[in-house]
């Protein structure tokens, strides 16, 4: 390899880099967006569709200017567009939740309340279908846990509905039974409810707040109350024993299946099942649930929980499950929410003596 030999004169003939000195400013570089457009255009954030239909003409006139001067105007809007976009979206959500839309909430049970009389159960015999559904469908409310709106505390109606009914009225208000998955959600049983308040609907319309007043630690019962404004007149919903309760009785539930308010459906009790239940062949659907199970003279049996997911199980057909009522009357089980447990309470003294032993049933 050929070598290359530089001499100390060669060394010392090469000039010294020039510095620049620290104290300089380095250049100023031209926006590229002029004053009057840093002035006025920001203005249009307020107003999204105006900005974007700004942006859109920018860009089109434009597209004949340098590259760099496009890319400034380009990223100027860009900044402009997500500020306006994310105030639209807030003012968005701020209109939306500030009344459009929402349901008005009444602190009673007007068509109750104006009710002269309430049925006399149970009935001495056995009832047909016609006037049992005229009798018992008028004690029998739709559910549906409430929503809060943002920015206000005004509630309104989910989409989550289920079915209430009516246990006892008084000169105070009206005790109802539901479903506790209902107002606490499918996992009811494994966390603490967190609802105080359910919003129900007769079959005239118009939704009113019921206050949560009792939860069933065991089982999926939840009690609710409303207080009573006028009207006279009371009511106590007789309960049959659990040991009277037969395979094979006739059963029949009203509830709100798919929405189908206030629907009536028949069948047998199919089985005695564990832990305080009832299988059934009355058909239910989402909706159904918390709706009361009652036999031909309008005693209530049971309270509608659960029918099988032919999601999670295609072969099912018809399995459908209630929790025996009698858990009304236990005396453990119950978390209570200020007068919830003198509200239970007076309903077992008040309406305990309705509990006799159903009519003797005939065979044809």
């Amino acid at each position: 390899m050929e070598k290359f030999v530089v001499t100390q004169e060669e060394v010392a003939g090469i000039p010294e880099p020039q510095t620049v000195p620290a104290s300089s400013p380095p250049p100023k570089v031209a926006s590229g967006i002029p004053l009057w457009a840093r002035l006025s255009l920001p203005v249009l954030v307020l107003v999204l569709p105006i900005l974007c239909l700004a942006a859109i003409i920018t860009r089109v006139a434009f597209r004949s200017r340098p590259p760099r001067t496009r890319h400034l105007w380009d990223a100027y809007f860009c900044t402009l567009l997500i500020i306006s976009g994310v105030l639209f979206t807030g003012a968005m959500a701020f209109v939306v939740s500030s009344g459009v839309g929402t349901v008005p909430i009444s602190a009673g049970l007007t068509e109750l309340d104006e009710k002269k009389d309430f049925p006399q159960l149970p009935a001495p015999t056995s009832i047909t279908l016609r006037e049992l559904s005229r009798t018992l469908k008028p004690l029998v409310v739709i559910a549906s846990p409430p929503q809060k709106l943002w920015f206000r505390k005004d509630l309104m109606p989910s989409g989550t509905i289920g079915t209430a009914f009516l246990l006892q009225a008084d000169a105070a208000g009206y005790l109802f039974a539901t479903a506790r998955h209902v107002i606490d959600g499918e996992s009811w049983a494994t966390r603490a409810g967190n609802t105080s308040e359910v919003l129900l609907s007769t079959l005239e319309g118009g939704w009113s707040g019921a206050r949560v007043v009792a939860r069933n630690t065991a089982s999926d019962v939840a009690l609710l109350w409303i207080p009573r404004h006028e009207g006279q007149g009371g009511f106590c919903q007789p309960v049959m024993h659990a040991a009277d309760i037969s395979s094979g009785d006739a059963v029949f539930v009203i509830g709100h299946p798919e929405g189908m308010n206030f629907s009536l459906s028949t069948g047998i009790v199919s089985r005695l099942a564990p832990n305080r239940t009832l299988q059934i062949s009355a058909p239910i659907s989402p909706g159904n649930s918390g709706g009361p199970v009652y036999d031909s003279r309008g005693t209530l049996l049971a309270i509608v929980s659960y029918t099988f997911n032919k999601a999670i199980a295609p072969n099912a057909e018809n399995l459908n499950f209630a929790v025996d009522a009698d858990v009304l009357y236990d005396a453990g089980g119950w978390s209570f929410e200020k007068t919830g447990e003198e509200k239970l309470s007076n309903f077992k003294k008040v309406c305990g003596a309705t509990r006799e032993t159903p009519a003797p049933k005939t065979t044809k």
